[in-house]
């Protein structure tokens, strides 16, 4: 058997089944028309829309009660799916991540999954809300850190339901197209526990930076009342040099070079994100993005969940289950983190 260590031991996925229809039907349901629209939908490479609602002219109010209700539904579901029989009543800690909020849940979604689960009444609930696509990294770390300080197994959840943020803009503010193509709902799990099985992934360590400066580039704003996706031309000319540095740093403090890395679970933030990342690492996008492809093209970009399922497919397959594994996402502000972790 391999060393006791904090792995991740199981991962679990739910994906909405209420509003699924291919790209440029969703156009249509938009009402856009205009060719730059539809090419679009087409350069985002994903085949369809997965959706919890079809948000197009809902209120504020209908889109907050749809993501409460879309974002129980997906999280149990995941959770159900990751946690492996008896470890509903042995979890010491939930941990909630999200940002699609349309307006603030209170009690938080945390204690609603919670108290739907049947979970103990000393179970301790953490909701890490903001972060954006990136959400994902500062979830799983703060997973293990309650793992080593409270020695109990944690279930961390990230949850999106990006259709609760529609914003009907007209078609020619590009940005807020380009984000009603390409974000889906979705949601992820995983458990995180002390094990001696090198079948499971062991967290190594963690290594994040922001961009000051990014404070407009990414992310929600407010107009007339709800959110707003803010999404800067220049992100894939500045993040993906974010991510690049993230990783060689994590790596350098374990005297790793990036050809040393045996699998890659990189968020899926698009088409030109994906390829100017394998550029600066050296890497081939089509080989070593594989999963972040494949998720990419069937399921969109899901935001804080992508990555959970990127991993779980990845994980599926017994044959990457040896070497080293490294996992990085990107979002809001921007932020950039990323997860070294190793099997056996």
């Amino acid at each position: 058997m391999a060393e006791l260590l904090p792995r991740i031991v199981s991962l679990g996925q739910a994906l909405p089944d209420n509003y699924v229809v291919p790209m440029r039907q969703w156009a249509r349901d938009m009402n856009y028309k205009t060719e730059t629209a539809l090419r679009l939908a087409d350069t985002t490479q994903i085949v369809a829309k997965r959706l919890c609602m079809n948000p197009v002219g809902m209120s504020v109010q209908q889109l907050s009660e749809g993501y409460i209700k879309g974002a129980l539904e997906l999280s149990c579901r995941s959770l159900q799916e990751c946690l492996p029989a008896g470890y509903l009543q042995r979890l010491g800690s939930l941990v909630y991540v999200t940002t699609t909020q349309q307006l603030q849940v209170c009690p938080s979604m945390s204690f609603r999954i919670a108290r739907e689960l049947g979970l103990p009444d000393d179970v301790r609930l953490v909701d890490l809300v903001g972060d954006g696509c990136e959400g994902a990294m500062p979830g799983l770390e703060t997973a293990y850190a309650h793992l080593k300080t409270f020695e109990q197994p944690v279930a961390i959840v990230a949850c999106e339901v990006c259709s609760a943020t529609y914003f009907p803009a007209p078609e020619t503010d590009l940005a807020n197209t380009i984000s009603n193509f390409l974000f889906n709902d979705g949601a992820a799990a995983a458990l995180v526990d002390f094990s001696e099985d090198g079948g499971f992934p062991a967290i190594l360590d963690f290594h994040r930076r922001y961009m000051a400066e990014g404070i407009n580039l990414l992310g929600y704003t407010h107009q007339g009342g709800r959110l707003k996706v803010l999404l800067h031309k220049d992100v894939p000319k500045l993040v993906p040099p974010m991510v690049a540095d993230t990783v060689k740093e994590l790596l350098a403090k374990h005297g790793l070079p990036v050809e040393d890395v045996d699998h890659w679970c990189v968020h899926n933030g698009g088409p030109a994100i994906l390829d100017q990342i394998a550029g600066l690492l050296k890497l081939d996008t089509d080989r070593d993005f594989r999963y972040s492809w494949e998720v990419l093209r069937e399921m969109g970009n899901l935001s804080s969940a992508t990555v959970g399922v990127i991993a779980k497919r990845l994980h599926a397959n017994p044959e990457n289950r040896q070497g080293y594994l490294v996992g990085c996402s990107m979002g809001a502000g921007a932020q950039v983190g990323a997860v070294l972790l190793r099997y056996g």
